[in-house]
């Protein structure tokens, strides 16, 4: 392929939809484009705006937590591996308001205590723990999230 035809294709791509410079460099890679020339087509990317790490990361953070129900750490985790920095991770995980997070994981605790039948309060604890956990949840959100639900029931 060549480096403008490459260029128009990921350009409209970037038009549609939020993408991260990794993931376009990725793209730009299997589609066998020179090196020199994937620099020439990521700067001129950047240089108009079709692509912009605060903005994709941003975005993406907003989305996750809303749609996903995905607690701080695995966005943080999911935006390391798409190549972005830690001072933007933490500028975007600042969109989330921490009375919604909190009641998004309250939320989430008390849909999986319904479905949960264990009698045993350690492993009904334990359950709960794990499953915020594997959402993203931090340890200190969910002991307080989880102290307020069974002290309710």
């Amino acid at each position: 392929m060549k480096p403008e035809q490459a260029l128009n294709i990921i350009a409209g791509q970037c038009s549609k939809k939020e993408m991260c410079s990794k993931d376009v460099q990725q793209k730009l890679i299997k589609w066998e484009i020179q090196e020199d020339d994937i620099q020439k087509i990521m700067s001129f990317l950047l240089e108009h705006k079709f692509i912009d790490d605060k903005r994709f990361a941003r975005i993406y953070t907003e989305d996750k937590f809303r749609f996903n129900h995905w607690g701080k750490q695995k966005i943080s985790m999911m935006l390391r591996q798409k190549g972005i920095s830690q001072e933007i991770i933490d500028e975007a995980s600042s969109v989330i308001p921490p009375d919604n997070y909190t009641d998004h994981c309250q939320e989430l605790l008390l849909q999986k205590y319904r479905s949960l039948t264990e009698n045993d309060p350690y492993k009904l604890r334990a359950k709960l723990t794990r499953f915020a956990m594997g959402r993203g949840f931090d340890y200190d959100t969910i002991c307080k999230c989880l102290s307020q639900l069974l002290s309710d029931e």
